[in-house]
């Protein structure tokens, strides 16, 4: 175990020399400093993302007449809002008629959200069901990555920081950021497992938007670096 710390010690050695019989520059050793750097913000929303479905029995209509039907309900929940179709499942019933089944979402302010199931009622008619079957306040993906953007500035200014209070006590050659590592980070699709801080809003109390939503106070976020900072070694001269 010895023999391979000093051969590995010798081999570091030979670099600077092998880099130059190479035609590289040779390698200079620099004075670093190593430290760890971490940050914390809570991202907020004030929107949420709804999830809606339509459940109907097809009589006369054709299938763009049934879109466009869905469209005006969609409409008459929230105007002026980007709705996006993410399923669409069509079957036959017991009496033969096409039944369908159409799911969208789209993201909703806040002050959107009240009376959002009374709406929903009065878009419905016998044969036709249109309701809300999730209403979710977990910050967007945009929303997350603007505070972890900012967090990375952040770290930065620290890096920096950290780099000017060394020079002020150490003498010598300045120190500058030679580095800046950040740790992996857990994609915004697994925060389930985090589990952010909610409360329980019952459907009274949101506006009749569906039993028992969540509604999501803030989730925190936090980020790591790992800092270098690195300076030339103070030459002697003769």
């Amino acid at each position: 175990m010895n023999r391979l710390v000093v051969a590995s010690i010798a081999f570091l050695s030979f670099i600077p020399l092998a880099s130059a019989q190479m035609g590289q520059p040779p390698m200079v050793p620099q004075d670093q400093v190593v430290l760890n750097l971490t940050t914390e913000g809570w991202v907020k929303t004030d929107t949420a993302r709804v999830t809606v479905f339509v459940d109907l029995v097809q009589q006369k209509e054709t299938p763009e007449g049934l879109k466009k039907r869905i469209d005006a309900s969609l409409n008459s929940l929230a105007k002026d809002t980007e709705w996006r179709f993410t399923s669409s499942n069509q079957r036959l019933d017991q009496t033969g008629l096409n039944r369908w089944y159409v799911t969208a979402e789209a993201r909703l302010h806040e002050k959107v959200l009240s009376g959002l199931q009374d709406r929903a009622e009065s878009a419905s008619s016998p044969g036709y069901k249109v309701g809300i079957t999730n209403v979710d306040f977990t910050p967007s993906l945009g929303e997350f990555e603007k505070l972890r953007s900012d967090l990375r500035a952040d770290i930065y200014k620290q890096a920096v920081s950290e780099a000017e209070q060394l020079n002020a006590a150490m003498p010598g050659p300045d120190y500058h950021v030679q580095r800046v590592d950040f740790a992996a980070q857990y994609p915004v699709a697994r925060m389930e497992t985090a589990r952010p801080q909610t409360m329980m809003l019952k459907s009274s109390d949101s506006g009749g938007a569906g039993g028992g939503s969540e509604l999501l106070v803030s989730v925190k976020q936090s980020v790591t670096a790992q800092i270098v900072l690195g300076r030339m070694p103070a030459t002697t001269d003769k």
